[in-house]
């Protein structure tokens, strides 16, 4: 009997000794839940490349947040850039968003920038790439300056139209909204959106001054109702041969995929 009576009795302080140190399920608090918001996911940008270049002394140099490009002979003749990012699939109302601030240093001539959202075709040259292109600054064949679709089996560089089979490189989406103006020294914020719905891809895409610019340079807004492709995976960037700048660089970058 007293044999029985020392079991139950460690089998009392065994069940006390547990419900002190795991409480029951229900008192404990809920997890964390990570909150929803309208920033969306950010997607890391890796690989900064100068396209098509045989070594990269020109680029690209990272630093504290920041990507540049420059050196003896970079304002020579156009360059392109690029960088990439996990293969993302646009969904019906989502929306894939790219913002940076670009400064350009020592500024020569009247030509133009580009930039845009792409799936590329290979890392290590511009070609075939699909997606969308914004023209900025002044060039004597678009004065109002061209938002552009890369068009499926095209064989050009990405940055838009170019040679005598032009049509068979990108369409016309729209023109800037607002004049075209020349690009000068100093750092301007770039932005591209491009939202999916049921019948196509709105593309919105701009380039404003920031505080030491106080100027507007292009503004577009189209819808495109053949998209080539739904899915992306670069950024890229080129400046032309009438554009001479010893330098650019990329600072406050992000790319994020918004919505559902």
């Amino acid at each position: 009997m007293k044999k029985i009576y020392l079991t139950l009795s460690l089998l009392c302080s065994l069940n006390l000794l547990c419900g002190q140190t795991n409480p029951d399920a229900s008192a404990a608090p809920a997890p964390a839940v990570a909150p929803v918001t309208s920033q969306g996911v950010s997607l890391p940008l890796t690989g900064w490349a100068l396209i098509g270049a045989k070594d990269q002394t020109l680029g690209p140099k990272e630093e504290g947040g920041k990507v540049s490009f420059g050196g003896e002979g970079f304002g020579a003749k156009g360059k392109s850039m690029a960088a990439f990012f996990p293969k993302t699939e646009l969904g019906v109302g989502q929306t894939l968003r790219f913002k940076a601030l670009v400064r350009f240093t020592g500024v020569a001539g009247t030509g133009h920038f580009r930039y845009g959202i792409f799936q590329k075709h290979s890392k290590d040259h511009s070609r075939k790439w699909l997606g969308y292109c914004a023209y900025v600054g002044l060039d004597k064949a678009f004065p109002k300056g061209n938002l552009l679709a890369r068009l499926p089996g095209n064989d050009g560089e990405f940055s838009g139209m170019k040679g005598s089979k032009g049509e068979e490189v990108a369409r016309i989406l729209g023109e800037s909204a607002i004049g075209v103006k020349s690009i000068k020294d100093g750092g301007y914020l770039i932005l591209m959106e491009l939202k999916r719905d049921a019948t196509g891809v709105e593309v919105k895409a701009t380039m404003d001054s920031s505080a030491d610019l106080p100027v507007q340079m292009v503004s577009y807004l189209s819808k495109d109702d053949q998209p080539a492709t739904t899915t992306f995976d670069a950024i890229g960037f080129v400046t032309h041969e009438a554009l001479s700048t010893d330098s650019i660089e990329f600072s406050d970058i992000s790319v994020q995929l918004q919505g559902p």
